[in-house]
């Protein structure tokens, strides 16, 4: 392990040269939630669509599994398969700071569990919504950019916005409406709301992202993958985060193990949308 064990404190020095939005997450998760260091890995699962990992506090974090960006091989992992339950899940979310893909999503995943154990405390400073993000965010008209081709989301905005730009990395995401995310320094800046997608926070794209939304009215992380501290998100410039609660923990698990998605989750979690209380910090 010792080469897995090097990429990560690179990577770990090299988020510590900046505030990042995965750097400030496990931040403020290792000061404000307690005896953090005895919370295990309960169980992980790498499924075809999500990534799964339940801690043994009963919380889920979800984290999409990125399969068309894994590299071949991944020894920090594979040489882990079978032992990764029982792990420290502080030990895991690190792993957020990997440069393999396939470590950064099962970091990101438990960085994300942990996150709810902060969620579920910061009612003072997060308002809490039922739905879909589209309908929480103010367009009327104006130029919306939304990184990542959500389909259902990118529907709703079409009949709201002036111009709607899609911005997709995934070859097979694309579409003759679609850009490649390679747009984003053109586009960005000159949209009022941006929508970006939480896949951004396991490909390392999220804070350039945030960097270039900086003039927009409205800013917005959605996703499964979006289950960061909200309170981190709004720090770095974001309005609004649209993610899901895992309200059955067994049920979600099984699904990603089956190979199932967003759509198959209906039954299993909450799709909530999170904005600051206003004056309770800055945003």
């Amino acid at each position: 392990m010792k080469n897995s064990n090097h990429d990560i404190a690179i990577g770990t020095e090299r988020l510590a040269e900046r505030r990042t939005v995965v750097g400030d997450s496990l931040e403020e998760i290792q000061s404000m939630v307690p005896n953090i260091e005895q919370i295990k890995v309960a169980n992980v699962i790498i499924g075809a669509g999500y990534t799964g990992v339940s801690i043994t506090s009963g919380h889920v974090g979800l984290a999409h599994s990125l399969l068309s960006e894994y590299t071949p091989r991944c020894r920090e992992i594979m040489d882990r398969a079978g032992h990764l339950a029982g792990s420290s899940a502080l030990d895991m979310a690190r792993l957020a700071f990997s440069w393999g893909m396939r470590a950064r999503v099962l970091g990101v995943a438990t960085i994300n569990a942990l996150s709810q154990l902060l969620t579920d405390r910061s009612e003072t400073e997060i308002s809490t919504y039922e739905g879909d993000i589209a309908d929480h965010i103010t367009v009327s008209g104006g130029v919306v950019t939304v990184v990542g081709n959500i389909r259902p989301t990118v529907k709703k905005l079409r009949a709201k916005a002036e111009k709607i730009y899609v911005l997709e990395r995934n070859l097979d995401l694309r579409d003759e409406e679609t850009l490649p995310d390679t747009a984003a320094e053109e586009v960005i800046p000159q949209s009022q709301v941006v929508i970006i997608t939480g896949t951004s926070i396991t490909n390392g794209t999220v804070d350039r992202l945030l960097e270039l939304s900086s003039n927009a009215r409205e800013v917005a992380l959605v996703g499964a993958t979006a289950g960061l501290p909200p309170t981190v998100l709004f720090r770095h410039g974001a309005t609004a985060v649209g993610t899901v609660k895992v309200r059955n923990a067994d049920r979600v698990m099984r699904i990603i193990a089956e190979g199932g998605g967003t759509p198959s989750f209906a039954d299993a979690v909450e799709f909530v949308v999170y904005k600051p209380v206003p004056g309770a910090g800055k945003v």
